[in-house]
């Protein structure tokens, strides 16, 4: 059957790819991949309704005071209708050569926690080791939803019961989409500060949908306690998908979807449902054409998050959406030593989806777009995308979408790199295995995550993304999806 064709892809995906069969040295700044594999699959047992074998959703953090030390985190066992079992965390202590990963505790009923469901992981680190790790935790049998914080100290091995940024009961609120950063700069008033953002749905008491702005609180004592809410946006806005960026003087950057006051409400935009509506809810993905809608816009804080700055558009259309599958938002990353910010997203019209790259240095002008993939023809799709930069250099990864009819496809995960600033990008490279949708965990389509992974420290970069593929002979699940790993030396 396809998924065990030989590894030689036939000239069509090569074309696709952006590759070709001729071999030519590689051109310089090209990374090295030093490790390749798999980083964790489910830990948890499954639960009624959950879906069997499934890991999915990545990030991934490295620590600023050992390279070598990497934290990734994703989905363990997803329900289609939101949310997971709970949260799988892995660590490596030696650059990806080897991956230590178990179930988090403490944050869901299956193991000793609160909440019926968690979902949305996010891992960062403090200049100090000290890792974050932020979760959507979610009730599907009442109205109540939070964000949690847990903290490890020992590199991602062990975590502290949860912190609570916030936590809602009421049925006319929901928390959603969170992100969390740390300032890690020592030229910053607000040196060590955590920033959680997430996404407040609200409504009416009758359920109708009101609005989603961007909220943000921040801590200053590792998540112990937490400032009053503050809005990056206007209350009344629909929006969604917090980016934030911190500067070296310790402005923040945000960058988000927004679809102005009274707009649509996200979850009418396939892979923006969100994950705790309502007892029951299910989240849907109604076929459009590609980036029919999808503004980015950013906001500024000079005063550590609690005022916020007018809006200026970042693109117009930048939110991808590969046909059946759910998937795509955009990522944002900060050049620590060159200050410019970044924001990739799969953005075009008609049945192709390119992969492109804005940039900016004061966040109150924007870039034109700058094309990241090759190959970009009718029936050749993007899926999920994140970018980090260091020094001048930008690293996009995403994974590109062929033969869409054969059971939902194969996605090839890719990285681009730019040695110019973001300005010219060389031909990706591919890495890992093929990932073959059919198998992959179902979210109102093929669900490969909202979004991927990527990391990047002084000789390492670490990218994780979600590769499905056929179940092993004695499995009786229709799923088989794991979450996989590069570790590259830049």
């Amino acid at each position: 059957m396809r998924a065990t064709r030989p590894a030689v892809l036939s000239a069509v995906l090569l074309l696709a790819f952006g590759l070709t069969t001729a071999a030519s040295a590689d051109p310089p700044g090209t990374p090295v991949v030093l490790h390749s594999g798999q980083v964790t699959r489910q830990d948890v047992p499954s639960r009624l309704g959950s879906e069997t074998d499934t890991v999915v959703e990545p990030d991934v953090a490295v620590n600023p005071t050992d390279r070598d030390n990497a934290v990734a985190v994703a989905h363990d066992s997803r329900y289609a209708n939101g949310g997971a079992v709970t949260i799988s965390a892995a660590w490596t202590y030696d650059g990806g050569a080897t991956w230590q990963h178990q179930p988090v505790r403490g944050i869901t009923k299956a193991l000793g926690g609160p909440y019926d469901r968690a979902s949305d992981p996010v891992v960062a680190f403090a200049a100090n080791g000290i890792a974050y790790l932020s979760v959507l935790l979610i009730n599907f049998t009442d109205c109540r939803s939070a964000v949690a914080v847990l903290v490890s100290r020992d590199g991602g091995a062990s975590w502290s019961a949860p912190r609570y940024a916030h936590r809602s009961s009421a049925c006319t609120y929901s928390d959603d989409k969170n992100w969390i950063v740390v300032d890690t700069s020592t030229t910053s008033p607000h040196f060590g500060r955590l920033y959680q953002f997430w996404t407040p749905f609200r409504y009416t008491t009758s359920g109708n949908y009101i609005s989603s702005p961007q909220a943000v609180r921040w801590s200053d004592d590792a998540g112990l306690t937490w400032s009053a809410t503050s809005y990056v946006n206007g209350i009344d806005h629909s929006s969604q998908n917090s980016q934030p960026m911190i500067m070296s003087d310790g402005t923040i950057v945000d960058t988000f979807l927004d679809w102005g006051p009274g707009g649509a409400a996200p979850d009418a935009v396939p892979g923006l449902a969100p994950e705790s509506t309502r007892a029951g809810a299910t989240a849907t993905a109604a076929p459009r054409v590609i980036d029919s809608s999808g503004p980015i816009y950013s906001a500024i804080s000079r005063t550590g998050g609690r005022t916020w700055s007018h809006e200026v558009q970042v693109v117009n259309n930048g939110y991808g959406y590969s046909p059946g599958v759910r998937c795509c938002l955009f990522a944002a990353d900060i050049d620590p030593v060159t200050q410019r910010m970044y924001v990739a997203y799969e953005g075009g019209v008609g049945n192709t989806d390119p992969v492109y790259v804005s940039w900016s240095s004061d966040a109150r002008l924007w870039s034109s777009p700058e094309r990241v993939s090759r190959g970009d023809t009718a029936g050749v799709t993007r899926v999920n995308v994140d970018v980090v930069a260091r020094a001048g250099t930008v690293y996009v990864s995403y994974g590109t979408r062929t033969d869409p009819g054969n059971n939902g496809g194969f996605v090839q995960q890719q990285l681009s790199t730019s040695t110019d600033r973001g300005i010219t990008f060389a031909a990706p490279m591919s890495l890992g295995p093929l990932s073959v949708l059919q198998y992959a965990a179902r979210a109102g389509g093929y669900f490969p995550g909202d979004y991927i992974g990527a990391a990047l420290a002084p000789g390492r970069l670490y990218l994780v993304w979600a590769r499905s593929s056929k179940p092993p002979a004695l499995s009786t699940s229709r799923y088989h999806q794991v979450i996989w790993g590069a570790t590259l030396s830049p």
